[in-house]
């Protein structure tokens, strides 16, 4: 009987092994996890205007070859092995989006603007550096001198 009962207990083990090792490997890195970097903006602003700015934001990152460059900088053809920097531009334009939302600062919520990528939890790290080149364009556009690289 001890032996019945000690191999129940094995297979139980392997059993809860396996479905923890498909949790860890499978089901948890192919999540959705979207990353995007957020622009507070005046609070003051109407809805209407708010939906306007945005819009403009996502037509101006989606015109010209924008996309290309952010492509390019990041390098997504070596990193997600793409054959060339116009599907990272394609593949880019698909998952953008620019959206409203609230952002935390030292003064509380305040209404924000979302720019960022939708991705899977693997992916989180690319996603990053593709919404933080992104919003590099976006203080272009909206006339936001940007702060330089390597200190204050």
């Amino acid at each position: 009987m001890q032996r019945w009962i000690a191999a129940g207990v094995v297979a139980v083990l392997l059993f809860v092994g396996g479905l923890f090792a498909y949790y860890k490997m499978v089901y948890k890195p192919n999540r959705p996890q979207p990353v995007w970097v957020p622009l507070p903006i005046n609070p003051e602003l109407t809805s209407a205007k708010r939906d306007e700015i945005i819009k403009e934001i996502k037509a101006k990152l989606i015109e010209g070859d924008g996309l290309l460059k952010v492509s390019k900088d990041v390098g997504l053809a070596k990193k997600w092995q793409l054959a060339s920097d116009e599907e990272g531009a394609r593949e880019i334009g698909r998952r953008l989006f620019v959206r409203a939302g609230d952002a935390d600062t030292p003064m509380g919520k305040v209404p924000a603007i979302h720019v960022g990528v939708s991705g899977k939890n693997k992916e989180s790290v690319v996603s990053g550096e593709i919404a933080m080149r992104l919003m590099e364009d976006v203080w272009r556009i909206v006339g936001i001198k940007p702060r330089a690289k390597g200190g204050d």
